[in-house]
């Protein structure tokens, strides 16, 4: 077992397919916990010269920062350098991680640092143009389908 590992790993983003590293410890663990209680219990050592209860509170303060920058950085790495994209918002916002990716993009374009590095595989639209005889055909068979399903309940 790695004590110190970072627990990382290395993947690809999923819209421009870039490779990067995430970080993939979300939680504190053992090893974080040990590492407050031996630090608060130093600290209580260095400032009341004896084990005191006030450690305590030095310790419980110990684990809030650990969870918080874990947290952060886990947080951080989820998010694309490349292209902005962040999979934690577009689970919670679509349209927020969109326009996220978007406001990206447009900086990148303008940034003139960008032009010499790598291009990205950002995926293209296939908008296709449909009649709207088309759409009402669909619509109407939408429609008969559940007509039918909820008669097959009744029934």
């Amino acid at each position: 077992m790695k004590l110190f590992s970072s627990r990382s790993q290395n993947c690809f983003c999923a819209f421009c397919k870039s490779p990067r590293r995430v970080y993939t410890k979300r939680r504190l663990n053992a090893f974080n916990i040990m590492a407050s209680a031996v630090g608060s219990t130093g600290i209580s050592f260095i400032v009341f010269q004896s084990f005191d209860p006030r450690s305590l509170i030095v310790f419980i303060g110990f684990l809030i920062l650990s969870e918080i920058f874990i947290q952060t950085r886990w947080r951080i790495a989820m998010t694309c350098r490349h292209c902005g994209f962040d999979p934690v918002l577009y689970l919670k916002d679509t349209k927020l991680a969109v326009e996220k990716v978007q406001r990206r993009l447009e900086d990148r374009k303008k940034d003139p640092l960008t032009f010499f590095a790598k291009p990205l595989q950002i995926p293209k639209r296939s908008v296709a143009p449909q009649s709207p005889s088309f759409r009402e055909e669909a619509m109407g068979k939408a429609i008969e389908r559940a007509k039918t399903k909820s008669l097959s309940k009744i029934l």
